[in-house]
């Protein structure tokens, strides 16, 4: 899926998306917080059904936490999505204008690839590789395709954990909402939401490293759009004798 442009996107220049990126940070360190404590809920509904099964009253306590835990943990997961690609969406539009080079999914993509199922397992890294190729200085402005450059371990590192946190958070979500209350299911599920908690930890540190990566690339490499590179060079070129 090219996503070139027919022509130069002259509707707007480079922008700044410092401040937006810290914001996504600080809402990635929120959402480890929240996955934590949803963490300790699980292991508090598991350890309070194992001792007190027969104790309607504890388990309605332990069920309380969880679910207000859970509500608190998807409105912060939400607002720190809606941040990350925002960013995500912007960044994106600096990397068009520093080269001129394919990108492997159109714009749409920054959000599609987050939300279409099992896609959403490789197109968001490749959304990312791309970005990051792109607005690295060592890129030539008219670069062609940025499919053929090396992905950096950063971001192989960073999507690794993402996503060893999203399939064991997802098999925790279909043990819940299938009923999981016997000792056996829940020791399984808070086991597996231990898992997802460790490497959704891992992939925040990984993804607040990446969003500062990106906005040094991009603030490092000369905000001239690939199609007056030539322009820019002439102009500073020594004059023949």
């Amino acid at each position: 899926m090219p996503s070139r442009p027919p022509q130069p996107p002259l509707d707007r220049w480079f922008s700044s998306e410092r401040t937006m990126g810290l914001a996504s940070s600080v809402l990635i360190c929120v959402v480890t917080v929240t996955t934590w404590a949803t963490t300790w809920s699980d292991w508090y509904s598991y350890r309070t059904v194992e001792r007190y099964g027969d104790d309607p009253d504890r388990l309605a306590e332990a069920d309380l936490f969880s679910g207000s835990l859970g509500i608190v943990s998807g409105l912060v997961l939400f607002a720190a999505a809606g941040v990350f690609i925002v960013w995500l969406w912007r960044v994106r539009w600096n990397a068009e204008m520093f080269c001129r080079g394919e990108h492997r999914f159109t714009r749409g993509w920054v959000l599609g690839s987050w939300i279409c199922p099992v896609v959403n397992l490789w197109y968001p890294k490749q959304v990312v590789d791309d970005i990051v190729a792109a607005s690295d200085p060592r890129t030539p402005p008219q670069t062609e395709s940025l499919r053929d450059l090396p992905g950096t371990r950063l971001v192989w590192a960073w999507w690794i954990t993402w996503v060893v946190g999203l399939v064991s958070g997802n098999i925790v979500q279909r043990g819940v909402l299938g009923g999981a209350n016997t000792v056996g299911d829940l020791r399984t599920n808070v086991i597996l939401s231990t898992i997802s908690a460790v490497s959704t930890s891992g992939a925040a540190v990984l993804a607040i490293q990446l969003i500062a990566h990106i906005d040094d690339l991009q603030t490092n490499r000369p905000w001239v759009p690939w199609w007056r590179v030539d322009q820019v060079e002439r102009r500073f070129q020594p004059p023949a004798r």
